[in-house]
């Protein structure tokens, strides 16, 4: 390579970390990820915590959320908790219930299942649960960036504002989980597709009819009878009555997570 050609190698580099890119990748390559920042909260029960979402696209598409300790050693088993959710688009593609650590560990990342939902665009965004003394508190991740047809770019920022989403005759909000700005603020009606490629809503009280450890040995003895098992919610129509289809709610195996 020229001096010239690698002055401008450099030159392009620089800029694309000056626009926030989050993740590395050459236009070569059959396979991409991409990060979101790092969130940081607590301290929860005297414990200060982190997590992030991934896309990524190697041998399948897919979604993953990483909760972590923010530091070093370990929080005992069952403190950490995570569930992950790809969207395309706008549109909720895949999604699993929570997975808990079955051990002491500094981190879980737990990834969503199956292949995703065509040729698009998608995004990562997940929820963490860290261990309270009394229950859990659970935080969303940041979003992604997009990532679709082997090319990366940075992805929106997480917004503050809770989106004025459209009601239909039940008093029911519908929208988009992607605008949701904390795990229990999103719409009633998620625009998500089902099994069969058509795009619907699912109840959000369906989807998050996840059960509620209080403790973490209750957490550990969840995760090791409901690893493994899919659960299906219908997905409605905007009026929230009419059935177009039905939702996997995923649940990764054990085999799946990775926790150190």
């Amino acid at each position: 390579m020229t001096s010239a050609r690698r002055a401008h190698t450099r030159a392009g580099l620089v800029g694309l970390l000056a626009v926030g890119l989050l993740a590395a990748f050459t236009p070569q390559a059959a396979a991409a990820t991409a990060h979101s920042p790092w969130g940081y909260y607590g301290p929860v029960k005297g414990i200060k915590y982190k997590n992030r979402a991934t896309i990524a696209n190697s041998s399948r598409l897919y979604a993953s959320t990483t909760a972590a300790k923010d530091g070093n050693g370990n929080v005992p088993a069952g403190y950490l908790g995570a569930l992950a959710r790809l969207y395309k688009g706008n549109t909720l593609c895949a999604s699993n219930g929570y997975s808990y650590t079955s051990g002491p560990a500094n981190s879980l990342s737990v990834p969503t299942l199956g292949k995703g939902c065509g040729a698009g665009t998608y995004h990562s965004y997940g929820v963490t649960k860290a261990y309270n003394g009394n229950g859990y508190n659970a935080v969303y991740t940041l979003k992604s960036p997009s990532l679709g047809h082997r090319s990366i770019a940075a992805g929106a920022g997480q917004g503050t504002a809770k989106p004025a989403w459209p009601k239909n005759a039940k008093g029911e909000t519908y929208g988009s989980g992607l605008e949701a700005t904390t795990p229990k603020g999103g719409p009633d009606l998620i625009r998500a597709y089902t099994t069969e490629g058509e795009v619907g809503y699912v109840k959000r009280a369906e989807l998050e009819d996840e059960p509620a450890p209080s403790s973490p040995r209750e957490a550990v003895a969840l995760q090791r009878e409901l690893a493994g098992e899919d659960r299906r919610i219908a997905v409605y129509d905007t009026d929230g009555t009419t059935v177009l289809g039905d939702f996997v709610v995923g649940r990764a195996p054990s085999s799946a997570l990775r926790t150190r």
